[in-house]
Parts: C-alpha cells; structure tokens; sequence
C-alpha cells in the first residue's frame, strides 16, 4: 500500500506532484519516507514527479526487506538542516555542543531486488546512499550524489555509496559523485560480509573532500571477493582501489577506467583483466600537449539522456563534444553543470549533427579549472 491506504498493483507508476515532502520526524535514526511495495518480474512499480515539476524528499528514505521491482526515479532526496551546521557531530549524530540531533537522511536500500533507482539527486546530508546484500540484481544508475558526510570525533563520515552484495549482481552505472566527505563508493565487508557480484561502471567522480583523507573508490572487504567488474569509470583525484584485507580473491574485471591524481591498485585477485586503464597526472602543465579528454556515456535507460565528463586541459573556455552517440538530428538538448543542475543550462539548442561548443566553467568544483562533470538533457528522455 502507498500510505498503508490504497492496494497499489504490479506495473503502477505512482507520479508525485511537485512540491517539497518534509517527514517530521528528524531525528537521528528516522526510517523516514519508508517503502514497501511488491511489483513483479516485468512490471515494475514506479514512483516519479509527474511530467516537468520537481519532486524534493526532505528526509531519508527507506526500501523495506519485502520491497521487490520498484523503480525510483527523478527524485530529489536532501535534509535541509544540513545546509546550515558545519558537518560536526558526536557519534551518536548529535552536534559536537549536544544542542541538536541531526536528520541522519540518505537513501537506505534495505530490500528492492530486481528493483531500480535512475536519476536521484542525493544531496546535503550526512549520510548516502546504503545498498544492501538484499538489495539482489538491483541497479543504482544515472544519480547524482553530493555534499554527503560528517566530521567526527574520530574520523570523517559519509561514504556516497556503502554497498554489500552476496548472491546475484549489483549494478552501479553512469552515476556522478562529488563532494564526499568519506569513501567515494564502499563495496566493502569484513569477514563475515560479502563483496560479490558488483558491475560498477562508467561512473563519474570527483572533488573529494581531502582532509578525511579517504576518498578512494573501494572494492573489496576482509572475505574473499569474486565476480567484480570496474570498468570505463573516470575518476578525479580518487584512487581506485580493488581487493581488501582477504587473503585472495577470486576474479575481477579492471578496464578502460581513467584515473587522474591518483592511482589503481589490484591485490590479492588470482584472475584479473586490467587492460586499457590509464593514470594520467592532475598536473595540467604535464598535459599540456593533450587535447581535452572527453568521455560521453549515455544512459541506458532513460534516451537522450548522458553524463559527459571532460578533463580540460589547456582551459580552453569551450570544449567540442560530439553528441551523435546520445541525440538523433534535430532533437532538443541542454546541457548543465553537474554542480549547479538545478540552475541554468549553460548551452541549449536544437542538435543538428557533429560537434557543439560546449561552454566550460573557469572555476569548476574541482578548484583547479581542468576537470568538469556535465548532464546531457533531452525531451527524447522525457515519461
């Protein structure tokens, strides 16, 4: 049931209307919005803002164990306390003076197998995205995730994506991460948790906050992993790192990701590809001679749609991208900033094939004006 009022059948779409829904309980360990919904293998339930109205979810949300094939979709989910306090809290999520306890917010996937959530913005709260063992064949893909974290007494706090699988695969495509206070994505368990059957890929992320000094891309735990996949992500001064504390692991899939300031590493794996990777320097003087990078992904499941990464290096204040591979001629299209999607689009127009000029901010977030994160929007994505 929606509200514990309606029955709601396998193939709905529940269209929510624009507005801001601010649950009132926000205290620290709040299930928030919860949803338990069952839809069916081929008929999805779907919760989304109705066409063109944007829908904010001032509050966690949370996917009960018995949800099943849900989708989730063009939400904004955000905790509005968290733009106004400086991220210091006790361990128990109260401020350091005690004065007030914080909404905790994020999304927590604690069921939704076959399930799928496209094109959330998470932002401003202290903590993600948690995406569960339960969660099985689930896929996170075309999110922006943002400004998530907490200083503590003993560390930083807030990884963009906390993730454990176990049987089947989880699929994280195609998503944008920036400003994370803790580990970008953590596909992470001790001993007795499980870090199998991850397909991460053509993910964006960049803009770490530093000084927690732990801002790697994760995968792998204190149990032996297998079946991992990492492939054509393009990483900014964020370290790749697969495998963990277990003595071995089994197999991995290392290709084609770009790693700029940071490093790869592999350890313990016995069967590992790991062709066409490439480390570049943050270093704009030791690029000088490259011609901007450029990498477009489109998104599977929402046509006309893309992320578009590009590392500029002579800061040139346009870029060519060629959007051949996402729009047919004469499809509309604009394009914004990752960091300012809600905002105006910095080029909008009608595609008439070949390249466009694409503007580039002088002081992106990234603070040293060579690297960018964009979104790529057409009514060809539109419900």
């Amino acid at each position: 049931t929606w509200a514990g009022q309606h029955p709601i059948p396998p193939g709905s779409t529940i269209h929510m209307a624009g507005g801001v829904y601010r649950h009132p309980d926000r205290s620290w360990d709040s299930p928030g919005f919860a949803i338990a919904l069952q839809g069916r293998d081929g008929q999805l339930i779907t919760i989304r803002p109705l066409r063109g109205e944007r829908v904010t979810i001032d509050s966690k949300v949370e996917i009960k164990p018995q949800s099943h094939h849900i989708c989730l979709q063009d939400l904004e989910i955000t905790i509005a306390e968290t733009a106004a306090w400086d991220r210091r809290v006790s361990s128990g999520g109260l401020a350091i003076d005690g004065t007030a306890d914080l909404p905790q917010g994020g999304l927590n996937i604690l069921g939704g197998s076959d399930s799928q959530f496209l094109n959330l913005v998470i932002h401003t709260m202290p903590s993600g995205v948690g995406f569960w063992r339960p969660a099985i064949n689930a896929t996170m893909s075309g999110c922006l995730i943002y400004d998530i974290g907490t200083i503590g007494p003993d560390r930083y706090h807030g990884p963009g994506i906390y993730t454990q699988n176990e049987t089947g695969v989880k699929c994280i495509a195609d998503n944008i991460l920036f400003g994370i206070y803790s580990t970008t994505i953590q596909a992470y368990g001790s001993k007795n948790a499980s870090v199998n059957g991850f397909k991460i890929t053509g993910n964006i992320a960049f803009a770490p906050v530093k000084e927690g000094a732990r801002q790697r891309f994760l995968i792998g735990g204190g149990k032996p992993s297998k079946d991992i996949t990492v492939s054509q992500n393009t990483l900014f001064e964020i370290p790749l790192q697969i495998g963990y504390t277990a003595p071995f692991n089994e197999d991995a899939v290392v290709r084609d990701n770009l790693v700029v300031g940071a490093d790869i590493g592999i350890s313990n794996f016995r069967n590992v590809d790991r062709s066409g990777n490439l480390e570049l320097q943050a270093n704009e003087a030791a690029n000088a001679a490259r011609p901007a990078d450029v990498r477009i992904r489109p998104l599977a499941h929402s046509p006309g749609r893309a992320h578009i990464a590009v590392c500029n290096w002579q800061r040139s204040p346009t870029v060519p991208i060629d959007l051949g591979s996402v729009l047919p001629i004469g499809a509309d299209y604009r394009i914004v900033s990752a960091i300012d999607y809600f905002g105006e689009a910095l080029i909008s127009g009608q595609y008439d094939g070949g390249s466009i000029d694409l503007p580039v901010p002088s002081e992106p977030r990234t603070g040293k004006g060579s690297f960018c994160a964009f979104v790529l929007i057409s009514s060809a994505a539109a419900p």
